[in-house]
C-alpha cells in the first residue's frame, strides 16, 4: 500500500485552517524542558512539501513518545488538533487525537524533500513552479492541500489507533481564541 502525505497541511493547520485527517511524517521529536507539569514534546512535522516545528504533543499521548512508538519517520493520520497562542506569543499547533499509519522502519526514510516553512507567512526558499506542472501557479498548497506520494511500496501491517478525547493541561496555553479541529 502506497501511503501519501497530505501536501499543503502544514501551512493550513499552522494557519488555523480545516484540514481533515491530514497525514503527516515525523521528521523529529524533542522533549522540551518544563520545571512544573508533565514533560512536553516538541515535534517537526512534514507534509512532504514542507516542514514545521511548531507542533507540540498533548500531554495524554506522551506515552507514544515515551514507548518509542512516535519515533523520527513515522507516518501519522492527525485526527484531531487545536491552534493555540503561547505566552510569548507564538503560534502551535496542538496535537490532541493521532493513528501512526506506519512506522519508521515501514515508512522506509524521509519522504518527499520538505523545506522549512516560515511562519512570517513566506517560503524559507523560493518557490520555482516548472512550465510542465499541472497545479496552477496561482493556488498555495494551504489552498489545495493534497496527497504527496512516498516512493516507498511498503505495506501497512497494522495501525496504532490512539483515541483520545480528553483535554491537556498545559500552563503556557491561552485559552483565548482557541480554535479546536475535529473528523
Amino acid at each position: 500500500m502506497t501511503l501519501e502525505l497530505t501536501r499543503g497541511a502544514v501551512e493550513a493547520l499552522f494557519k488555523g485552517s480545516q484540514v481533515n485527517n491530514p497525514v503527516l511524517q515525523l521528521l523529529n521529536i524533542r522533549q522540551i524542558s518544563n520545571n512544573t507539569g508533565p514533560p512536553r514534546y516538541r515535534l517537526v512535522m512534514s507534509d512532504g512539501q514542507h516542514l514545521l516545528s511548531s507542533f507540540l504533543l498533548a500531554t495524554q499521548l506522551n506515552h507514544l513518545a515515551e514507548d518509542n512508538l512516535l519515533v523520527p519517520q513515522c507516518v501519522c493520520m492527525l485526527r484531531r488538533t487545536t491552534t493555540n497562542t503561547l505566552s510569548d506569543g507564538r503560534h502551535v499547533v496542538v496535537v490532541v487525537e493521532m493513528e501512526i499509519l506506519k512506522s519508521a522502519e515501514e515508512a522506509g526514510g524521509k519522504i518527499g524533500n520538505p523545506t522549512p516553512y516560515s511562519t512570517d507567512g513566506k517560503l524559507s526558499s523560493p518557490h520555482k513552479v516548472s512550465s510542465t506542472t499541472s497545479e496552477p501557479a496561482s493556488a498555495s498548497a494551504a489552498e489545495v492541500p493534497g496527497p504527496s506520494s512516498t516512493n516507498n511500496n511498503n505495506k501497512v501491517h497494522g495501525f496504532l489507533n490512539v483515541t483520545l478525547r480528553t483535554g491537556f493541561p498545559c500552563s503556557d496555553v491561552q485559552t483565548e481564541g482557541k480554535r479546536d479541529r475535529h473528523d
